[in-house]
């Protein structure tokens, strides 16, 4: 069972590495960055910081959260779809104006599914990055790299946003 269980953890890892690699390729960072996510509406968003830095994060101290701004520069609505977390530490919500949506977690397990929001012209979508650094447990500790995908189920590609951090006991 233990062995299993590190297994998993190894899988999920490479699994992040990749998702991870994938993500700073399609992305620049520190810039902003258009991503056109707009389907049938055809709006753009703008994601000024689609990286972060947490730095050193205790297990003991709890979540920790940082919320990305994603506007709506264009003259067209944004309909925001399907949105889910690289891993089961990470969880995210978002808010337009006085709507919420989520949690949303990893596909599987909570993740996945569609957020339903619009974003009109001049509105700014906040996706509010929770960060769990207790759930691996004991031996969830050094450094971590995850993502939040929000797509609308287009053939344009995914926004995603990534942080990372050092995760001590």
């Amino acid at each position: 069972m233990k062995e299993q269980i590190k297994q998993v953890l190894i899988l999920l890892g490479i699994i992040a590495v990749i998702v991870a690699g994938l993500a700073w390729l399609t992305n620049s960072v520190g810039q902003e960055v258009p991503a056109v996510i707009g389907g049938e509406l055809g709006g753009t968003l703008f994601v000024i910081e689609n990286s972060y830095d947490f730095g050193t994060v205790s297990m003991a101290k709890g979540k920790v959260n940082k919320e990305f701004l994603l506007e709506n520069k264009s003259d067209k609505n944004v309909q925001i779809g399907e949105v889910f977390t690289s891993c089961m530490c990470t969880e995210a919500e978002l808010k337009v104006g006085n709507k919420f949506a989520g949690p949303f977690g990893m596909q599987g397990h909570g993740g996945g599914r569609k957020a339903n929001l619009v974003v009109k012209p001049g509105e700014t979508l906040i996706v509010k990055a929770i960060f769990d650094p207790a759930a691996h447990g004991p031996s969830g500790v050094g450094p971590i790299e995850r993502q939040i995908v929000v797509s609308t189920g287009a053939e344009q590609e995914p926004i995603s946003l990534q942080f990372k951090a050092v995760v001590t006991p």
